[in-house]
């Protein structure tokens, strides 16, 4: 599940990186979410799928340098998430998950932002190759284009290659 606000910089590198996955969503092994700035929102998605595990991919505060990635356990998110642009505190939607599915196992990867700044000119995402109707029927795309520092989309396009072949290994 991809958490964050794409129109804030790094901060969307969760949406980024679940639009680069989608076409590896096969709806019975792995399912990728773009959860934006509402993770409460694909709850839901999330329990009728019934994972075994539910990766997080958000910014998070450790403090170590821009493009850092990291795992984070469960019981420290909310410590390295502690305030958020999103609408509720992502320690309160897991717990809420995990009520429904006791037995699942969560974790995130974190990426230390190096900016977190709102951009002036928005685009659409993929304004040229998509229509109005296939923008609106899925909605894990990201409505805004991601601009992610060049230092946050390197890190991010190595996890997508990473994952990449770890699906293709299940």
């Amino acid at each position: 599940m991809g958490i964050g606000e794409e129109k804030l910089s790094d901060d969307g590198v969760g949406p980024y990186i679940i639009s680069e996955l989608l076409p590896f969503s096969d709806g019975e092994k792995v399912i990728f979410i773009n959860a934006g700035t509402d993770p409460m929102a694909r709850i839901d998605d999330v329990v009728s799928f019934k994972p075994d595990y539910l990766i997080l991919i958000d910014t998070c505060t450790v403090n170590k340098p821009p493009g850092t990635i990291t795992i984070l356990e469960r019981e420290v998110i909310k410590e390295y998430v502690p305030i958020s642009t999103h609408t509720i505190p992502v320690h309160i939607v897991i717990d809420l998950i995990v009520e429904k599915l006791s037995a699942l196992n969560v974790f995130m990867i974190g990426f230390v932002p190096e900016s977190l700044e709102g951009f002036k000119d928005l685009k659409l995402y993929k304004e040229d190759s998509l229509t109005l109707e296939e923008r609106s029927d899925n909605i894990d795309l990201p409505f805004f284009e991601v601009n992610l520092t060049r230092t946050l989309k390197i890190e991010a396009d190595k996890l997508i290659e990473i994952i990449k072949k770890l699906i293709e290994a299940i």
